[in-house]
């Protein structure tokens, strides 16, 4: 069960930095509700699937999310703040995959 108090509100360039990762042709489930320092998203493309924290660009991690962060064992969780942040991530990705 969800504890109210644990779950955080979407940053307010929640809803932007969604619609460039769906303009980049990613999958996003949006999990910003599960709280507890869960990541705001899972972004899915080109056989990759990873977390990724929203924050706004003065935003800072939540002692939470920093322990999510540090004891995750999977894929690399990723902080994006802006539309370029987004496009990195996604490049990057692509570029990796393409080479492996």
């Amino acid at each position: 069960m969800r504890n109210p108090a644990a779950q955080g509100r979407p940053d307010a360039n929640h809803a932007e930095i969604v619609a460039t990762y769906e303009a980049l042709h990613c999958g996003v489930i949006d999990t910003h509700g599960q709280g507890f320092g869960f990541p705001d998203i899972i972004v899915h493309f080109s056989g990759y699937c990873a977390p990724v924290e929203i924050k706004t660009e003065e935003g800072k991690l939540r002692a939470s999310q920093e322990r999510f962060i540090r004891d995750w064992k999977g894929p690399k969780v990723e902080v994006v703040r802006t539309v370029d942040d987004v496009i990195a991530h996604v490049t990057r990705v692509r570029t990796q995959r393409a080479g492996a």
